[in-house]
């Protein structure tokens, strides 16, 4: 039987250690970060960064890693190279390529991918992957608008004013204003792009390199099952990177970074929630890097249940809530959820939702039918041939008289 409480001595709350394996320093401006996935092994990566004096620093919070640990969380090995004194970008794909292939957790071991950020070392890391001539720098990521391009699969991320380059081996979108959107510890990161970027990134690498690849789904669902049918805080937060969140776009509930995020399992979710609270799926899309879950979430409201209705006392209704759940998974563990749902069929089937409100008009007051639905909104969507389409449309509802109401 699940706990009913925390219970801090209990065997499934014993902290679930984080993958961890330190940087390898390669010179002084080249290291090697091995995967941070469970799973620990994974192909090769060789990103070359800007230096910090390239742009204004970022001085708000943001959890997005920067680029090496982001990969590394990815399940990519990757050699991080950052412009000045040390490593040239020749010897930096040489090397590079040398101290991948030490590592035994290297899966992938004839095809390396390159991430040129700096987009003032674009021109001459290309140039230099044509004089290397490693067949095994198998593709190119790039921040510019070079004027030739190597003959490998190539993505790139142009410019605001550039033209799409007519080039069969290429992949290209634009950037709105700053190459340097992608990095978080820059003033000019931009969090909704650099996420599309990322996404459209991953699909690329992976098509090339054949990895690495993971069960997102089943991840998902592992996450899901520590959470309500265990209900262990240590085993669900063992199932996420190391500084993930959680929101509930409605009531804005959640937690934001792993220790606030813990907390509010612990004190605000997994023991929370009713007794029968259930979730019945509807429909489920699986991407490269995301899993969007249709499902009623049911449950008795014989509680105060926190991140739903919080502060709003027990009231024993019923409830049936469609939701959606888009879930960001980074390598083999989660990164967010962002949960929605409609809030105002939440309140209205708890009884604290008055289906009529005033409603002034110049011939007086009368009576607004909000058009808000019940349990029958999620009986639609699991059947639907259950309910009725455009009801709301008809003639009761809209301003209706106070005669017509109290009627």
């Amino acid at each position: 039987m699940a706990p009913l409480c925390y219970d801090p001595d209990s065997l499934d709350e014993l902290e679930v250690a984080l993958p961890s394996s330190p940087l390898i320093t390669l010179s002084s401006n080249a290291y090697l970060q091995p995967p941070l996935t469970r799973r620990g092994t994974g192909p090769g990566m060789i990103a070359f960064l800007p230096p910090s004096s390239a742009y204004e620093p970022n001085i708000e919070n943001t959890l997005d890693p920067e680029p090496v640990q982001k990969w590394a969380e990815e399940g990519f090995a990757v050699v991080g190279v950052t412009s000045g004194e040390g490593w040239s970008i020749e010897e930096a794909l040489t090397k590079g390529v040398e101290s991948l292939l030490s590592l035994e957790e290297l899966d992938t071991r004839d095809k390396f991918a390159v991430y040129v950020y700096d987009p003032n070392a674009v021109t001459e890391v290309l140039f230099q992957i044509q004089q290397v001539n490693d067949t095994r720098l198998s593709c190119i990521v790039a921040i510019g608008n070079p004027e030739k391009l190597p003959p490998v699969p190539t993505y790139l991320h142009l410019p605001p004013t550039a033209d799409y380059p007519r080039i069969a081996n290429a992949i290209s979108h634009r950037f709105t204003k700053s190459p340097y959107f992608l990095l978080p510890q820059s003033a000019e990161y931009v969090p909704g792009e650099a996420t599309l970027a990322h996404s459209r990134v991953l699909g690329f690498l992976r098509k090339i390199l054949g990895g690495p690849v993971f069960d997102i789904e089943a991840i998902w669902e592992e996450h899901t099952y520590f959470e309500f049918e265990v209900r262990s805080v240590a085993k669900t937060m063992g199932t996420m990177v190391a500084e993930p969140y959680v929101n509930h776009v409605p009531t804005m509930t959640g937690g934001v970074g792993r220790k606030a995020l813990s907390a509010f399992y612990r004190d605000h979710f997994i023991f929370a929630n009713p007794a029968d609270a259930t979730m019945i799926p509807v429909s489920r899309t699986v991407g490269s890097d995301r899993v969007v879950d249709e499902f009623i979430f049911k449950l008795t409201h014989d509680r105060v249940v926190d991140w739903l209705l919080p502060g709003v006392p027990p009231t024993g209704k019923r409830l049936e809530i469609p939701m959606m759940g888009v879930i960001n998974i980074r390598g083999d563990r989660l990164y967010h959820e962002h949960i929605w749902w409609d809030q105002a069929t939440a309140l209205f089937q708890a009884g604290i939702l008055a289906s009529h409100v005033p409603y002034p008009t110049p011939e007086g007051q009368k009576k607004l039918r909000l058009p808000v639905s019940g349990a029958e909104s999620a009986r639609m969507l699991i059947n639907e041939m259950d309910g009725k389409s455009n009801v709301m449309l008809g003639s009761d509802w809209g301003i209706r008289t106070l005669e017509s109401v109290s009627s």
